[in-house]
Order: C-alpha cells, then sequence, then structure tokens
C-alpha cells in the first residue's frame, strides 16, 4: 500500500431524494492529470449509477421536473438547473458569487449572492469581525443580496451572509446573526421572512443549525455555549405557536474523523411524517436516530457508521462508512461500493484504559503483520470536540501497512461519550494529557509494541496535543509530526478565523484580560525542552490555525538545535489532508513515511 492509492479512489456525497423516489447522488473521483483534480458528477441510482452531469454539480435538489445545483463558473459559484425531461444544464444566475439556495413547497426559488463580486487583488476594507474564513479566504465586505428567482432586484440586502436558510409552511427561515456583536460572539437567531421583512422567531444565544420545517412546526439544532466550547446540541422543535421544546440532547450528527470522505453529507433532522431522523454519534459509532415528538428516541439498528440519508417513498437510502472502507450506498435498490475491490483495510482492535480519576478512556490499535515487539505512533484526532470511531483513516492504515502500530485514543474532551466526557473545561494539556499517556502505558503494557520506539503525531488540537507532549515529556517521544497545531495562544487569538471566540470557549481567556494563562497553555512557552525530532506540517492558506504557528515551531526548534523539518504546502488550508489537491495529499503522506522511516 502507497499513497497513491489515493487516486484510485472515488466518494459519493450529496445523497438526496430524487425523481420516481430514486436517489440522487454526487460521485467524486481523481483525474491523473497535471496536476490530478478532483472531477464530481451528479447521478440517478436506479440499481446502477446513471450520470445526469459530466461536470461539477454541488448541493443537488429535487424538484419536479428539475435538479437544481450549484456549479462554480470562473471564480463565482452561480445556479443551475437540469431538466430531465431532456437538454443541457441551464444557468440561472449571473452573479458576483450564489452562496446557498432554497426551493419553496410553491416552486419558488430563493438565492443568497454577493452583489458585487470582489476585485482579485484590490485592497479590502473591514469594520467587523470574522473578516476571513478557512476554505474561503477574505470575506464579502458589503451586502448579501436575497433573490427570488422571478425577480431582478433583491427582496432584501443583508449585512451578514446568513447561515442556513429554507422554506416552511410560514415563509422563508433564515439563521444570521442580529447584529455586528452576535457574529462575533457566535450568536444566531432564526428570522421568518414575511411581506419582505424580517422577524425574529428564537435564539440570540448561540449557534443555530440543521433547519427541518414540517407541518408540525420546525426543528433545528443549538445550544446556548451552557458548558463552553464543549457543549453538546440538542434537537430541538419549535411548535407553530411559537413553543420551542428540546427533544433529544448530546453529540447530534456525526463527528467521527476520516480522511476518506469528499462533499456535502446530509445528516438531519429530516422530517418523516411522524418525527424526524437525525445522525448521532455514540462510543465511535455515528447512528440513526428517529425521535418523535414526544421526545421518544429509537436507533435503526445499522452496521457501521452514518455519514449521511435520504428518505423517499421507496424507503430510506443512506451513505454509510467503516474502519475499513469509505461510504458505500445501502437501500432498497441494493447497495453500490465505488471502492469495492480497490481497498483493503485492517480492523482495528478495541481496547480502554481504566483512569485512576474513575472514568475509562476508549481507542483502537492498528496492529501491523507480524509477532512485533512493533513500533508506535499515539495519533491524536483534532477538535478537540471530534472523535476516533467506525470510518476509514488512509493515514493510519498507511502507517500500518509499513510496520508500525498505530494508537487511536478517545481523550477526555472527545464526542459520543455524554457531555461530561467532553468537556475540557479550560485544562487544556491536562486532562487529556493524563488520558493520553494513561492509554499510551496501557497499549504498551498489554500488547507486543516496542516501548523505546514511540512517535507522536496528530492535526490541529493533535497537533498542538503533540507539541504539547514532545516539550512536556522531551525524552518520551522517538519522533514528531506536528500537523496545522497551535504553538502560541496569543498570537492564535487574533490570527486564527475562530480565534477569539475559541479562545474564550476553550480556555477562557483573552490576551488583554489574561495573557499569563494564554502564555502557560502555549506549547512554545515550553519549546526549549523538546528534544524529538520532529516534522511541522502546515499549509500557506491556513486560516483556521495560521501557517504562523507552525513557522514559530519549526523556527524555534532549528534554533534549539532539535532536528526538524518543515514541510509546508502552498495554496491549501486547514483542510488540506482530507480536501486538499490530490497531489499535495498525496506529497503530505509521502513526508509523514519518510519521517517515520528515518527517525521510528
Amino acid at each position: 500500500m502507497t499513497p497513491e492509492l489515493l487516486y484510485r479512489l472515488r466518494f459519493l456525497s450529496d445523497l438526496t431524494p430524487g425523481p420516481g423516489g430514486l436517489p440522487l447522488v454526487v460521485l467524486t473521483e481523481i483525474e491523473e492529470a497535471d496536476p490530478p483534480r478532483y472531477r464530481s458528477r451528479l447521478a440517478l441510482f436506479d440499481g446502477a449509477l446513471r450520470f445526469l452531469t459530466q461536470e461539477e454539480a454541488r448541493k443537488p435538489r429535487y424538484a419536479h421536473p428539475y435538479v437544481y445545483f450549484l456549479r462554480r463558473v470562473g471564480e463565482a459559484t452561480e445556479l443551475f438547473r437540469l431538466d430531465l425531461r431532456g437538454g443541457e444544464a441551464e444557468r440561472l444566475t449571473h452573479t458576483g458569487g450564489v452562496l446557498d439556495y432554497a426551493l419553496g413547497p410553491g416552486g419558488e426559488v430563493a438565492y443568497l449572492a454577493l452583489k458585487t463580486a470582489p476585485k482579485p487583488g484590490a485592497p479590502r476594507v473591514y469594520e467587523g469581525w470574522p473578516f476571513k474564513f478557512d476554505g474561503q479566504g477574505l470575506l464579502p465586505e458589503g451586502g448579501i443580496g436575497l433573490y427570488l428567482l422571478s425577480q431582478q432586484e433583491p427582496l432584501l440586502t443583508l449585512p451578514f451572509p446568513p447561515k442556513e436558510m429554507a422554506f416552511g409552511p410560514e415563509g422563508l427561515y433564515l439563521v444570521l446573526p442580529e447584529d455586528a456583536q452576535a457574529r462575533r460572539e457566535g450568536r444566531d437567531t432564526l428570522f421568518l421572512l414575511k411581506e419582505e421583512r424580517l422577524t425574529k422567531v428564537y435564539g440570540g444565544v448561540g449557534p443555530i443549525f440543521g433547519l427541518e420545517p414540517s407541518p408540525k412546526g420546525l426543528f433545528f439544532l443549538g445550544h446556548a455555549y451552557e458548558w463552553g466550547g464543549g457543549t453538546e446540541a440538542r434537537l430541538y422543535h419549535l411548535s407553530p405557536q411559537g413553543e420551542a421544546r428540546v427533544l433529544l440532547e448530546g453529540s447530534l450528527q456525526n463527528s467521527i474523523n476520516s480522511d476518506l470522505r469528499y462533499g456535502r453529507h446530509f445528516q438531519g433532522p429530516l422530517w418523516d411524517g411522524e418525527g424526524v431522523y437525525l445522525v448521532v454519534t455514540e462510543r465511535g459509532q455515528a447512528r440513526l436516530y428517529r425521535v418523535d415528538l414526544e421526545g421518544r428516541a429509537e436507533t435503526l439498528p445499522l452496521e457501521g457508521s452514518v455519514l449521511s440519508f435520504a428518505k423517499t417513498e421507496r424507503g430510506l437510502f443512506l451513505l454509510t462508512e467503516g474502519f475499513t472502507r469509505p461510504a458505500r450506498l445501502e437501500g432498497p435498490l441494493g447497495v453500490f461500493d465505488p471502492n469495492e475491490g480497490v481497498l483493503s483495510l485492517a480492523e482495528p482492535l478495541y481496547t480502554e484504559w481504566a483512569s485512576p480519576e474513575g472514568h475509562r478512556v476508549p481507542g483502537w490499535l492498528l496492529l501491523p503483520e507480524g509477532p512485533g515487539p512493533h513500533p508506535l505512533i499515539l495519533y491524536i484526532h483534532g477538535g478537540p470536540h471530534t472523535a476516533f470511531g467506525q470510518a476509514p483513516m488512509l493515514e493510519l492504515q498507511l502507517f500500518r501497512a509499513q510496520g508500525y502500530a498505530v494508537a487511536l485514543p478517545n481523550p477526555r474532551g472527545s464526542t459520543g461519550y455524554g457531555q461530561a466526557y467532553a468537556l475540557l473545561e479550560g485544562e487544556w494539556g491536562e486532562r487529556d494529557e493524563r488520558d493520553l499517556l494513561g492509554f499510551l502505558d496501557h497499549l504498551l503494557a498489554h500488547f507486543p509494541l516496542d516501548p523505546d520506539r514511540v512517535g507522536v503525531a496528530g492535526g490541529s488540537y493533535g497537533g498542538y496535543m503533540t507539541n504539547w507532549l514532545t516539550a512536556r515529556h522531551p525524552h518520551r517521544f522517538r519522533a514528531a509530526v506536528t500537523d496545522r497545531g497551535i504553538a502560541n495562544w496569543l498570537s492564535f487569538f487574533g490570527a486564527s478565523d475562530i480565534g477569539p471566540r475559541f479562545t474564550e470557549l476553550e480556555l477562557g481567556a483573552a490576551p488583554w484580560k489574561d495573557p499569563e494563562r494564554l502564555w502557560a497553555k502555549s506549547p512554545l512557552r515550553y519549546v526549549h525542552q523538546v528534544r524529538t525530532p520532529t516534522l511541522v506540517v502546515h499549509s500557506e492558506a491556513d486560516h483556521r490555525c495560521p501557517i504562523d504557528q507552525g513557522e514559530t515551531w519549526y523556527t524555534a526548534l532549528v534554533h534549539l538545535g532539535v532536528k526538524a523539518r518543515f514541510l509546508r504546502v502552498p495554496e491549501e488550508g486547514h483542510e488540506l489532508s482530507r480536501a486538499g489537491r490530490p497531489d499535495r495529499r498525496v506529497a503530505r503522506l509521502r513526508a509523514y513515511l519518510d519521517w517515520w522511516r528515518e527517525n521510528l
């Protein structure tokens, strides 16, 4: 197995109901051009894939006899429509860039678009925050137009881009912050557009997402940051009378790590006439729940994890994934696996460490072939509020194929184990460190592993913890890879697209309020203690954990005489390992393997 295996893989996404109760789905494959690129096509599944487009089609939605979708045209995204009775796809908009669209029950089509396209290379002027976002770059400075397809002029000009919109029986719902302060603090409000005026319906206390209108009222997900950044979401039902009730709480939607996905994946809520379907992450598995109006919840018995689903008159269609396979399509018409016969991945072993603090730390171990003792890589997931579980990680399988055992722990801060377990409450580098090292010692004591050949790696929060552990325990690890991590909270605060809000929610601090706390939680404070040979991986267009974090860590290591290497990737953002240009993803994986071979 080599990193070039990536070029042979295909990915399913954007599962949604289509004509005749058949599902629509987008298939993405990699064209080995120079440079290689992703090619996404819209298809109808009737037991086999029937392609409807030969070009990009994102966020498809069916309304007889048309399929609507988004497609990039030059530097902007525009709205298209395909008549299934025949003909080519028709471009419906000519804008500065369509941000989103929604279909109404009476054939209405609403869309959000930039009123004017940013001029490339021109200075940008901002008076609010955020002003950039990872994967998007600089955000529009001016107003956002809300349009109906049947009209030339916008219904409204909005000061901020709405987060979501959806048509309900009452009108068009939109989610956006009420004012600039609410935008800075991540507090969304649900508005209803009636007679060209926005009326506040609910919110103003935290994030709102997953709108699902129904004849029985509106369903949505959200919370009020009661527990800071680790607050788990709630499923709300807003009755036609305006009463909001909580039906379910938990790690709602699929928060399991994978590097073998591409595109959008709807995870609910979805109204089915008597209740809603919704994906919930529990103990390393993304399960499909059905919740009625009284809050009674039942789990559908399914293997693996649910990545996406759609319900039609023919039944329930699912995209499911597991440790050893990317998403495949399952449903009343059979199973379609786009990677059948291409992948051969290993099933990891489940294990738990009993902490003296009274909780158990769950996780998995990928063991290579042979009796051992094997070198071990402690791999730390991102987030921190995500999890390892039943989803494929090609990167870690490649390590195993080269003879390395890989540990996949879910320390405190991880999702799927209850609200209390998901919390760090400011104790980054404390609770999680104890759990990670305890789990590591447990593995070394019970499996054929070499305690003198232990590496550590991770991305984003996992990169932070890699920096932290190698600084705090300079002789524990033989090699390290820190990928898109955090080295200095003081600079992260202002440079990251989520810096102020994330830092406050996770550490309860700001540079002018408690600089000592931010410095004490920064790996850079302890970098002089590092002795571990370290590969630093960072992308130049990463706005989530900006490249100054990797530059600073690498520069410090070099000046301290620590063996170090810097893989600096142009044009890519925080999602390089999951959605970056294919050849750059392969180069990243090669750099990891080279580093382990030389140092572990």
